[in-house]
């Protein structure tokens, strides 16, 4: 049931039968953005994040790219060369502690 007082708030009552369980609300923070209030009526409603459609949500627009514009070059080369800068820590790292391993237990690297 969609409720609106005098001054333009907007409500959203969600009820079961006829008695009200949740109420979804906006109020408008001090960035001139609303975030959405879900304000429980009863001691049985329980407040989720669906991970599925926070997933859906996330890649149709908030994160994704807008209207198919691609990623520059430049910012592919960079994170190219950041992978392939830590591959090559990784496989440092793993020589010289093996090399240590093996000298510490007696034998020759």
């Amino acid at each position: 049931m969609g409720l609106t007082n005098a001054i333009g708030s907007h409500a959203l009552l969600v009820r079961q039968d006829e008695s009200p369980r949740a109420l979804f609300t906006a109020e408008a923070n001090a960035g001139g953005r609303e975030r959405l209030v879900v304000i429980p009526l009863d001691e049985d409603v329980d407040v989720r994040v669906d991970g599925d459609a926070l997933a859906v949500w996330l890649a149709d627009g908030s994160v994704g790219r807008a209207s198919g514009t691609a990623v520059p070059a430049w910012a592919s080369a960079i994170g190219f060369l950041l992978v392939i800068l830590i591959i090559g820590f990784v496989v440092l790292g793993g020589a010289t502690f093996f090399a240590w391993l093996l000298s510490a237990l007696g034998g020759t690297p």
